[in-house]
Order: C-alpha cells, then structure tokens, then sequence
C-alpha cells in the first residue's frame, strides 16, 4: 500500500502531540507499507516561517516530502480569532455556565462559512505543492493529522472519500466548533484516540454521520522499575508551558497548596515556555532536558500533573503513567478524567486545597504505589506498542487500500 500522512510540521526538533503522533504511525507502518510524511518546511505553528529546505529526505525509514509554506499566519488572524472567541479568551471557554455556552456556541454556528473559512486558513499554513502532490500522486490511503489546519482542510479536497483518514485529535475547543469542520471531516475515516474523543464528535457536530474508529496510540515502555519518590519531594509538569495548556491555573493551585501545608513539595516543570515563573517560591523551570532525564524525574516525582483542559489524547501523562507516577488533572478535560477512571490510577481536581489533600494522602499513605501499579498495568495493556501496531495493520491492512468501515 502507498501510504501518504499529511501533517503541518515534521521534525526532530518539533515539539506537539499531533506531529509525535503522525510520526510515530510512519516509523511503525514503514516496514509494513510504502510510507511518505508530506508536511511544510516550518518549525514554528504560530508563524509557519519556512525553516527546513523544500524536497524529499529519508527519515527513520520512510520519505518526508517538505513543501514550502506561501502563506503563514496572516496579521488579520488576531481580528478573525476576536470575531470567533466574542470577547472571550481561549482559557475562558471551559469556565462558561451551560447557558453561556448554549448562546455562545449559538452564535458561533451562525458564523458565515466564508467567515470560518477565512479562520481557518489565515491561521497557515497554506502550502499548495501537499494538495498539488497528493492530485498528482493519488495513494492508496491518505492519513491527515491535525483537523485544525489547512493542510487538512483543503488536502482532505484532494482525496476521495473512500481513501480518506484522519487522526483528527479533537478536543473540546472554540474552533472544533465550527459547522466547516464538521463537514469536511464527515468526507474521511475518523481514527479517534479515545472513548471520549468518539463522544465529543457526536457533540461537536450533531446530525453528520461519521465513519469512526478507535485507534488509540502506543508508547514505548520505559524499564520498568519500582521507585520512591526522591527527597525534598516535587510534584511534575512536562509540556509546552503556555497558558493554553493551563499553567496559570496549576500555578494558582500550587500557590494555594503552600499556604495550606508545612513542608510543600516543590513544582518542576519541564518543557518549552512562553511563561516564566522562576522567581515563584518552590517552582523551579528546567526547560528542555534529555529523554533519560524525563524518565528520571517522572519515575521520582510524587505525582505528575497535567492541568490542561484542551487535549485530546496526552502522550507524556500516558509516559508519566507507564513510569508508575499518579497523575493529577484538572477537572476540565474529560479525556485526562477518562484516563483516571480508567487507569484508577490518577485523581482530578480544580483548586489548591484539593491538591493539598492529596499530596498529603500521598506522602503519608502507601496511595502512591497502589496507584502506580494501577497505571503500569493499565498502559501495559492498553497502550504497549505492539497493541497499537495491531490496531494500526487492522486498518491499514497490506492490502491496496485502506477498508472505508
């Protein structure tokens, strides 16, 4: 089978769920399939600035094909962005009442498609030779990943349906809203990470049939080992340290945790930022560490937190897990609450004083093991590479082309 995956970036210096994930999916099909990553030559999403040189390389096994990106994102994208929000930031969207949302949403859905559109592609990047290749080159299945950028939106124009999958990563967001998006994905395969991912589709865009099916995702096991959290205890972020990720709600709960107990534990985060909190008591930035280093701190840190309420999978609180470390997330995504649940392993919270009781229950109860064996079990299961590969060959079977059901 010729397999193409469209994505927006691709690179070992990029950093982001969606590219990990595309990445991912060509490594472990390249023995199975004929694989390409089509993609843009930029690094950055928020400006799409061309980084990497245009053409074909062999990478880890397969061929990325880069493509230059003619329009990145256009100075009236923070305009078309306030006409989408009304007034509202993106942080703001999950605290709305249910009456707040019902009106917003109402309004967001009565948006002209010109509008939408208009959104969708002066955020970039826009990058004619991926639609232009996939014309001249028809595969024999197209995989796109992310919904939210024109690579996908016009590139899904270039294959027909039957063809036709996408990793669509959707979360509970502004933009997922958008009736433009609905239909356009209803002309692909929906290959969903999660049971609530499944759910959310059904919510986003009420009324369109969909082809779906849960893919899920595989990690690679880290060495398996028993450890106890490290002295002075601290409490583990790792991830893009940006307010959309929901760092200014962990910060105020971990101010609020530290007025309440006497020996708080520290707060370490590690990962690219757009935030700086070093002068904060206790919070100590690391930025970039090495993959080794990750795994050292997730493996003794008393518990990871992942306060982010737009994900659609989380790949380093799965990583957190797979090292026995309880996790901690805020009550706003229902994917991170659905890992909880099902992993009984990990615990949701909204305030300081929540996190308080529980960093206490941890540090003074045998609470961390037993959920860390819960967590080590639950991805051994669920989410072992070779259980993802499976899944992976079920539906792109060595065969011409992809099953459409």
């Amino acid at each position: 089978m010729r397999l193409s995956i469209i994505q927006q970036r691709y690179g070992k210096e990029v950093l982001g769920g969606a590219e990990t994930h595309g990445a991912l999916i060509a490594r472990l099909l390249a023995p199975h399939h004929d694989v390409e990553i089509l993609t843009t030559t930029a690094a950055d999403y928020r400006t799409w600035e061309n980084v990497y040189p245009a053409g074909t390389t062999k990478e880890d096994g397969f061929r990325v094909n880069r493509f230059t990106v003619q329009q990145g994102r256009v100075n009236n994208f923070s305009v078309l962005s306030e006409i989408l929000y009304s007034g509202y930031s993106a942080t703001d969207f999950p605290l709305l009442s249910t009456d707040e949302r019902a009106q917003f949403l109402e309004r967001l859905r009565s948006l002209p498609d010109a509008l939408q559109e208009g959104f969708v592609r002066a955020q970039g990047p826009i990058a004619p030779g991926i639609h232009e290749h996939l014309l001249r080159n028809q595969p024999d299945a197209a995989l796109f990943l992310t919904y939210l950028y024109p690579t996908t939106y016009d590139g899904l124009l270039a294959i027909p349906p039957d063809r036709a999958n996408i990793v669509p990563t959707l979360h509970d967001e502004v933009p997922a809203y958008l009736p433009i998006f609905g239909r356009r994905l209803s002309r692909a395969r929906l290959l969903c990470s999660t049971d609530t991912e499944i759910a959310l589709t059904a919510r986003l865009y009420p009324g369109t049939n969909f082809r779906i099916q849960k893919l899920g995702y595989g990690i690679d096991l880290p060495k398996d080992e028993v450890r106890t959290p490290k002295a002075p205890p601290f409490l583990l972020y790792a991830g893009r340290i940006s307010p959309e990720k929901g760092l200014p709600d962990l910060i105020d709960w971990y101010l609020e945790m530290r007025e309440l107990l006497p020996r708080p534990p520290r707060l370490v985060l590690i990962g690219g930022t757009s935030l700086e909190y070093n002068a904060l008591p206790g919070v100590e930035m690391r930025g970039f560490v090495s993959e080794a280093e990750k795994l050292e701190l997730m493996r003794t840190a008393l518990a990871f937190v992942h306060p982010s309420p737009f994900e659609s999978l989380g790949i380093v609180l799965l990583e957190a897990l797979a090292c026995r470390t309880p996790i901690l997330v805020t009550k706003k995504s229902e994917v991170m609450v659905e890992h909880c649940r099902e992993s009984q392993a990990g615990l949701w919270i909204e305030n300081g004083a929540e996190l308080a009781a529980i960093t206490e229950r941890l540090t003074s109860s045998d609470l961390r093991p037993q959920l860390g064996a819960r967590g080590r079990r639950w991805i051994e299961r669920e989410f072992s590479m070779q259980s993802y590969l499976d899944r992976l060959l079920l539906a792109f079977p060595k065969s011409s082309r992809a099953p459409t059901n």
